[in-house]
């Protein structure tokens, strides 16, 4: 609205009353105080005003842009905040043409409303332009926390990191990893849309670094960074032919010897054959009865190097048993390359006995090593014949390293 505009209001008014009211919605675009508003020949003159502002937040800062049609009398401009408590103020360099403006200045934390004012060489300020934005400090970094991790797989080359899902809304971007491989240091980068993290041609124990960054706004001109977890990979051995379909390394109809598994005479108790079975999907199975003799301290199990730390042998997926007090069936881990006797089950690290009313999440063995060892997992049973038969059906075992 320009100044022959308002005159002609004024006069037409009337009333003063509507003169007051006129006045009013002036005064509340502005104030009168702070911004220098004056009449000149009965028109209301005002410098040029600063367009398409926006407000880019930071970590204790903000970053202000926008444009300025060239016009050579102009010459600073101030950025109000806070109430008009606190302010910046910024020269005008001559221009011909739109001049951008991008200014980046230290704000105290908190949502903000900005207004900005030119000012010219004669004194006169535009009319305020206003923005909100966001300066970010302490506040926001306390809600944040580094991502964790759920577990890790290993392959003959690899190690994989698995880590657990974050909430987005605190703006987290990616995790930066950290480590060493032969003897140069590497940093991987995952953003948060990835669940794993692959250390490419790591196969041995590690120590990694890793930490997460955050951004708190897409267009936020700075990110924040949790301090780094520290953290030792212990690389394990995986379990061999764990999981249906079962391979077997021979068999003879039915039955057969599990692949990957030491099996002792006793347990081949099918014509030289036992722990491998065809039906229900090859699955592992120990049976005695129905037409084949009992089973007397039978034993099938798996043999591993393992470095210090705990570790927990599990039965993953039970399909079946009818195993019960009658009988004695353990899940068992020792040292050495061999199981103890069923009679000698108290020499083992850990064991725990199968039996059909049992709650199958419990069939598993957990045990602590304090130095590398040779440690042996598996089965052993003792199991009468007759009919019905005796068995334990396992549709998949599992094995891991609880890390620190």
């Amino acid at each position: 609205m320009n100044a022959r505009n308002i005159k002609e209001i004024i006069k037409s008014a009337g009333n003063i009353g509507l003169i007051l009211i006129f006045l009013g919605l002036i005064c509340s675009c502005t104030d009168w105080d702070e911004f220098k508003i004056y009449s000149k020949n009965g028109e209301i003159i005002y410098s040029g005003k600063i367009d398409s502002v926006d407000i880019l937040s930071g970590k204790e800062r903000v970053k202000f842009t926008g444009q300025l049609n060239a016009d050579p009398k102009i010459s600073h401009y101030r950025i109000f905040w806070n109430n008009l408590m606190d302010s910046v103020e910024y020269s005008i360099e001559k221009s011909s043409g739109t001049l951008k403006i991008e200014q980046t200045f230290e704000v105290d934390e908190g949502v903000k409303n900005f207004t900005c004012i030119t000012y010219d060489i004669d004194g006169n300020s535009s009319v305020p332009v206003n923005s909100v934005g966001t300066s970010y400090g302490n506040n926001y970094r306390k809600k944040l926390n580094n991502r964790l991790i759920s577990s890790y797989d290993f392959t003959e080359e690899d190690i994989i990191i698995n880590w657990e899902l974050m909430d987005l809304t605190t703006g987290v971007q990616y995790t930066e990893i950290i480590y060493e491989q032969d003897g140069e240091s590497k940093t991987l980068i995952t953003p948060i849309d990835e669940n794993q993290s692959i250390l490419t041609g790591v196969n041995t124990s590690i120590d990694i670094q890793f930490r997460t960054i955050f951004k708190p706004e897409t267009s936020s001109i700075d990110t924040f960074a949790v301090p780094y977890t520290q953290k030792r990979i212990i690389v394990y051995p995986k379990l061999k032919n764990a999981k249906i379909p079962f391979a077997h390394a021979e068999r003879g109809g039915r039955w057969g010897n599990l692949a990957g598994w030491t099996t002792n005479d006793a347990l081949k108790n099918h014509n030289g054959y036992g722990g491998w079975d065809e039906w229900n999907g090859n699955t592992f199975n120990i049976e005695s009865g129905w037409g084949s003799p009992a089973i007397e301290n039978g034993k099938v199990f798996q043999t591993m190097q393992l470095e210090e730390g705990t570790y927990t042998f599990e039965v993953s997926d039970l399909r079946n048993t009818n195993l019960n007090e009658e009988d004695q069936g353990y899940m068992v881990a020792a040292l050495g390359n061999d199981l103890p006797n069923v009679e000698n089950i108290d020499e083992s690290l850990d064991y725990v006995r199968i039996l059909s009313e049992r709650d199958a999440s419990l069939l598993k063995v957990t045990f602590t090593l304090t130095e590398t060892s040779q440690v042996s997992m598996g089965i052993v049973t003792t199991q009468r014949a007759g009919s019905p038969g005796k068995f334990f059906s396992v549709r998949e075992f599992g094995f891991y390293k609880h890390q620190d």
